[in-house]
């Protein structure tokens, strides 16, 4: 049995591992595509734990208090997800969190011994550390792609590693920066090992200036001041951590005087300014409204970008996905409700962290303490939390799967570490706790994922095809509607095959009413499935405006009530009023499409153009 237990238990490690790399390097797993992979291997991890459970018969649970704050938030996410308005989106974001759920329990349950946490911690910090090289080739060349993608062009100049925001890829530098130092000056590990993680450290501190993210170097220098501060304490390594503040405050004040574009992005306060547009502030005005309009329970799980457009101002014009600060998304999404359960695990993990650091401290004497390197994983690892927990005011990192991943494995290893601190959170090994950990987390987060991987798997190589296939053939058409089948909940799949179309009826060729009614029975499903997105509605609109319907104004109207502020919905219903004859209306929406957002929309500037040439 022990020999099952040992290549279980490296099993286990080896899927954890493969999860975090394969989610670091496959552009934070932001992707469908990617993250499927992400709950395949999370998944196979949790069979391999279920397997150890009933075939090491001494395996015992370790369930620390925090245990009972991360089911209780999962269960309700999984809980709004049925009751929520749009419920692919929905589903979507709640299969993060029961991902999440599923790596904490079994990171907790089974990595929670210093070598197989150790080989976790060195796994990411590896991965973060090449990744680091492809930030500094990507700032050095001016490189604008990340595994021949290509990013936004405001990212040109700066480093985001494999991700595709600097930001983000800040946020996962800032997660690691604290553990690794914390290991190099007081971890237990041979001089080779330490010159390399010093040197991984190194690296990792160059990446996180590359991204020129002022979020993540205020995030940062918080989650590091706080771990070389508290090792000023400790006479042991007072000197070591003096001289690691001296060396990165001097560091930090050389970049910023030789570097042109940090000076920039510390001067230039455009995302923060009030009255800029589409700066943050925006954004975290038309959050505040959403969530005091639904103020217990929120708008729904990922439901902010999917609301936003009816709450922005004219100040607004993008999608902003997220609200750029996860505290006050949290309001929006999952309500005051929602939100205390999410605090729950986190005070109660807070309270596990102070308990431990207590017992795990190296005193004056204390041998066998310096044989420990678990001092230096529970204070770094906290380190890195209080970091991303800082750079969540002004961004969403914990939105992004790897850094979520990341944050989640630490929080499952530091409650695992809590075995240093009293005993009463093992649990015996006796068959019925087997059969309740076995009924009550494993098998519906198993059953979750195994039934997700079954229908957007198959959707989302259906939608590869179609993307591949020739424009608007019975090819791609065909690929669109096996997505269709695959998950009907998707309204984007059935808005595609309405503008697939919609497009092969504009043609005018043999045939194209009757096209022209398919696509709007397909607008009309989509507008079912996601009753607040403004283009479905408008896209009736201008089929049936094709078609010379008489009445068509109810469905421009309906999408100028979900988007008031929009310019792509002020092009359309200038559009609308262009085809009907009615030049003025239509000149004075297409004044106003242009009024809404910065740089002027193209659309609406060529549409007045083309009115001035035509003398009207």
């Amino acid at each position: 049995m022990e020999r099952w237990d040992g290549w279980l238990e490296r099993t286990l490690t080896v899927l954890v591992g493969a999860a975090l790399a394969f989610a670091i390097l496959a552009f934070g797993a932001v992707r469908i595509r990617e993250f499927l992979v992400v709950e395949a291997l999370t998944g196979l991890a949790l069979l391999v734990w279920l397997a150890r459970i009933w075939l090491v018969r001494d395996h015992r649970l370790l369930w620390p208090p925090v245990c009972w704050g991360v089911l209780a938030f999962a269960g309700w996410a999984a809980w709004r997800a049925l009751e929520a308005d749009i419920a692919y989106v929905a589903w979507s974001e709640v299969m993060r969190v029961l991902t999440y759920t599923a790596l904490f329990f079994i990171t907790l349950n089974n990595l929670h011994r210093q070598n197989t946490s150790q080989a976790i911690a060195w796994t990411v910090v590896t991965v973060a550390t090449l990744a680091c090289f492809l930030a500094g080739w990507q700032y050095a060349t001016g490189d604008n792609t990340v595994w021949g993608l290509y990013r936004s062009d405001m990212y040109v100049g700066r480093g985001s590693g494999t991700y595709a925001n600097p930001n983000h890829f800040a946020g996962l530098l800032e997660l690691l920066l604290p553990l690794a130092v914390v290991t190099v000056i007081a971890g237990r590990m041979k001089a080779l090992g330490r010159v390399l993680l010093g040197y991984a450290a190194l690296v990792m501190l160059a990446g996180l200036a590359l991204t020129f993210s002022r979020g993540g170097w205020i995030a940062a220098a918080a989650g590091l001041g706080f771990v070389l501060l508290t090792l000023v304490r400790n006479r042991d390594y007072r000197w070591p951590a003096l001289i690691c503040i001296g060396v990165f405050a001097i560091g930090f004040a050389v970049a910023l005087t030789r570097t042109d574009l940090m000076q920039q992005r510390l001067e230039n306060s455009h995302d923060l300014d009030p009255q800029a547009r589409n700066s943050r502030p925006q954004i975290w005005r038309a959050a505040i409204a959403m969530w005091r309009d639904h103020p217990w329970f929120g708008v729904g799980p990922a439901h902010f970008n999917e609301r936003f457009k009816q709450y922005r101002s004219d100040r607004v014009h993008g999608e902003p996905e997220r609200a750029h600060n996860d505290y006050i998304d949290a309001l929006a999404d999952w309500g005051i409700a929602g939100t205390a359960l999410i605090v729950v695990p986190w005070a109660l993990l807070g309270y596990g962290i102070v308990r431990t650091l207590r017992q795990v401290r190296r005193g004056p004497g204390d041998l066998e303490a310096k044989r420990s390197g678990r001092y230096s994983f529970v204070l770094g690892a906290t380190g890195g939390l209080a970091a991303l927990l800082v750079h969540a005011a002004f961004d969403f990192n914990f939105h992004i799967p790897a850094n979520a991943m990341v944050a989640v494995t630490w929080m499952g290893l530091l409650a695992g570490y809590s075995r240093y601190a009293t005993d009463d959170w093992w649990v015996s090994s006796k068959r019925p706790w087997r059969v309740l950990v076995s009924l009550v987390v494993i098998a519906p987060l198993t059953t979750a994922i195994a039934w997700d991987l079954s229908r957007r798997a198959p959707e989302t190589v259906h939608i590869d095809q179609a993307r591949k296939a020739p424009f608007l053939s019975d090819a791609q058409l065909a690929s669109l509607k096996a997505a269709w089948a695959a998950e009907p909940r998707n309204a984007s799949a059935a808005a595609m095959i309405g503008e697939l179309l919609r497009r092969r009826s504009f043609e005018g060729l043999p045939g194209h009413e009757e096209l022209a009614r398919e696509a709007i029975e397909w607008f009309g499903r989509a507008s079912q499935l996601h009753p607040y997105h403004p283009m479905y509605p408008l896209s009736i609109g201008i089929t049936l405006d094709w078609l010379g319907e008489a009445d068509t104004w109810t469905h421009f109207e309906k999408a100028l009530s979900l988007d008031p502020n929009g310019r792509i919905t002020s092009y359309y219903l200038g559009w609308h009023h262009e085809q009907k004859g009615d030049f003025a209306a239509a000149r004075e929406w297409y004044e106003k499409s242009l009024a809404q957002g910065w740089p002027p929309y193209q659309p609406s500037i060529d549409a007045l153009n083309r009115l001035k040439r035509q003398g009207r």
